[in-house]
């Protein structure tokens, strides 16, 4: 017989998600500005704490084939720059842009 997995132990096998000062400040403006992209943003950067990796629905991640990061989230007119730590499960989100 299976037990159900506790919440812990399912949090344990996502990654965490650093933001950098300035997308924090971005993230801010934009709640001020326009608060549901704000709402959207929020909730495509918590996405990618499951996974980091996957394009899937409001989820819109390509590489990056800058030196700066290794992928880029596009929600709406928003774009972050992160890259992961797949040792440290880690994903520093370190850049944000409207386009």
């Amino acid at each position: 017989m299976s037990t159900p997995r506790s919440k812990k132990s399912s949090r344990n096998l996502g990654y965490e998600v650093q933001l950098h000062p300035g997308v924090i400040r971005y993230l801010v403006k934009i709640s001020r500005d326009a608060p549901e992209d704000a709402k959207r943003c929020t909730a495509a950067l918590h996405e990618l704490s499951m996974n980091p990796f996957t394009l899937r629905p409001k989820v819109d991640i390509a590489p990056w084939k800058g030196p700066e990061f290794q992928y880029r989230l596009r929600v709406g007119r928003h774009r972050f720059g992160y890259r992961v730590d797949d040792k440290g499960r880690l994903v520093y989100v370190d850049a944000a842009w409207f386009k």
